[in-house]
């Protein structure tokens, strides 16, 4: 397979960085542009201000596009560009990516501008990737991060037992409100505002949104309420949430960790570059710093995500336990900016591209 030119959308924000870093030796795709702001467009992507804890990687040496210029399109076009990752604001990417995907260009979104809009597939790739054929519009979107640590084992728990509740709280990172939290002392103390406006209303629709198309795939069977709060923690990386899930019938934690494993035995998406060796990975208590870059099976001190893409793409689950005969009680774990974001569009792509369909 040859290396499809692409473009990442966000020279300088977290999302857009970890996509350049995922990218510059990706084995499908090939790092021809960045665009930017008014504040780095014009500027050699190598003179960024560069916002990750790992060294910046041996970007290309070329100069930050103009989103908002009047040829933006048309010098995408002269270079060659069949694809973009999208890391935009929500307002803005409503306005671009339909004009960059009516212009031939395939999108890959992170934002959530087109989510659950008709004839844009919205998918997890263990969950739902049947509904990969359906796109008719030239963009496809991954869901929200904190999606990932709650959807992935439910997939799991919904292919063995029925689910008719589910009840999550989350833990989340400040990461996941961009790079400026991560600078900001008083917020690294705690001393920030907890609450995440909007944020469980999102997860709540895109739920239900994955659950009832992977009900068209036959891949799992779910129809469940639920019951969802978020909070901002003041950890830089990683998404925990707590889960409560209510079976129609009594289980055992046995029979949760062999639903579990026959999951994970199931995955179709290993050839896949940045797939984990186990889309979930199991131990006895969740090390938020220890366990934040698992690739499946094991965990990494020192990642290198440009050399390493399966790292921090898999889902930590622990602390299985049942109450009450249904009340199955687990805790799930995942790195908000690589399997969350980065790492989960650009699997998404690297699947779309291996089924042939751009």
């Amino acid at each position: 397979m040859s290396r499809r030119p692409c473009i990442v959308l966000g020279a300088s924000g977290l999302v857009g960085q970890r996509l350049q870093q995922r990218l510059i030796d990706h084995p499908f795709f090939e790092l021809k542009a960045v665009s930017g702001s008014k504040q780095t467009a014009g500027k050699p992507l190598k003179e960024v201000d560069w916002r990750l804890e790992q060294e910046r990687p041996n970007l290309p040496d070329i100069v930050v596009l103009d989103l908002d210029s009047d040829d933006f399109i048309s010098t995408l076009i002269s270079l060659e560009i069949e694809v973009a990752f999208s890391a935009l604001p929500d307002e803005i990417a409503f306005k671009i990516e339909a004009k960059l995907a009516n212009s031939g260009i395939i999108v890959f979104s992170n934002s959530s501008a087109y989510r659950r809009k008709e004839g844009i597939p919205l998918v997890i790739p263990e969950i739902n990737q049947g509904q990969l054929a359906n796109s008719r519009k030239g963009i496809f979107c991954a869901t929200n991060c904190t999606l990932l640590p709650v959807a992935i084992p439910l997939s799991a728990i919904c292919q063995k037992f029925t689910v008719s509740h589910v009840h999550m709280r989350s833990r989340q990172a400040l990461s996941g409100a961009g790079w400026r939290l991560l600078y900001d002392q008083e917020a690294l103390n705690g001393n920030h505002d907890k609450s995440i406006p909007g944020e469980a209303e999102k997860i709540t629709a895109e739920l239900l949104h994955i659950f009832a198309q992977a009900q068209d795939d036959n891949t799992s069977s779910a129809t469940f309420t639920t019951d969802i709060q978020c909070q901002r923690v003041s950890r830089k990386d990683g998404h925990l949430v707590l889960m409560e899930l209510t079976t129609e019938k009594a289980i055992t934690v046995e029979e949760v960790h062999e639903a579990i494993i026959n999951f994970n035995q199931n995955s179709s998406l290993n050839s896949a570059p940045s797939s984990p060796l186990k889309p979930i990975h199991l131990v006895d208590e969740i090390d938020t710093k220890a366990h934040l870059w698992s690739d499946g099976e094991n965990f990494s001190n020192h990642p290198n995500p440009s050399e390493n893409l399966k790292t921090g793409m898999a889902i930590v689950v622990s602390n299985i336990e049942v109450h009450e005969g249904n009340k199955l009680h687990f805790s799930a774990y995942s790195h908000n900016t690589i399997r969350g974001a980065a790492g989960g569009v650009i699997l998404l792509a690297e699947l779309v591209a291996m089924k042939s369909l751009i």
